[in-house]
């Protein structure tokens, strides 16, 4: 499992030389005492854990209704905003210091994926497992078809993802992004 931004999964998934490349930073695991990004984001060892047991996550408990509805309307955002192509919708919901990928990488990729395939994602079993006041863990099942419109090739990635929040001035942000993929995906 490695923490990275969905569009460099997508992309690999499909296909170019160019994107091949290993330019994903995989989370350090380092001491909780140690990193000063523990209280903002769960371990990589964390979230493995998390993943592999998903049958035993449950619903956070004491999450503010009106927090609620922010952090799965942002959820939602991000998934519809990248389905629909718009950019700059889609970037606005990821924050500007992310822990486990580059801001800079993502706009490119996601430039990349919107200019060369066509890609949908479906989200389903949403829920916010971990809540605090500034950081929020959303879990969901993730499906992520890509075509390229060059060649018809198809590529279907589904796994468990969790994707982490943190709140910052201007509402909730897509800081961090575990997934793990399914054994079984589909490819045409």
């Amino acid at each position: 499992m490695m923490g990275i931004g969905m569009s460099t999964l997508l992309l690999a998934a499909c296909g170019g030389e160019e994107e091949k490349k290993e330019e994903t930073k995989e989370t350090e695991q380092v001491k909780p005492s140690e990193d000063p990004k523990t209280d903002e984001a769960a371990s990589l060892n964390q979230m493995t854990q998390m993943l592999d047991d998903s049958s035993t996550l449950k619903e956070a408990e004491g999450v503010p209704d009106e927090e609620k509805k922010e952090i799965t309307d942002t959820f939602n955002q991000y998934i519809e905003s990248f389905n629909n192509e718009d950019f700059e919708s889609y970037m606005s919901v990821i924050s500007k210091n992310p822990i486990n990928f580059k801001y800079e990488d993502e706009e490119r990729y996601v430039k990349r994926i919107f200019d060369q395939v066509d890609s949908k994602r479906t989200a389903e079993n949403v829920k916010i497992i971990n809540y605090s006041a500034k950081k929020a863990d959303v879990y969901a099942e993730i499906e992520a078809t890509t075509k390229d419109p060059k060649s018809d090739k198809e590529v279907t990635r589904s796994g468990k993802q969790v994707t982490v929040f943190q709140k910052k001035d201007d509402g909730w942000k897509v800081s961090a992004i575990f997934f793990l993929a399914s054994k079984e995906d589909n490819q045409e």
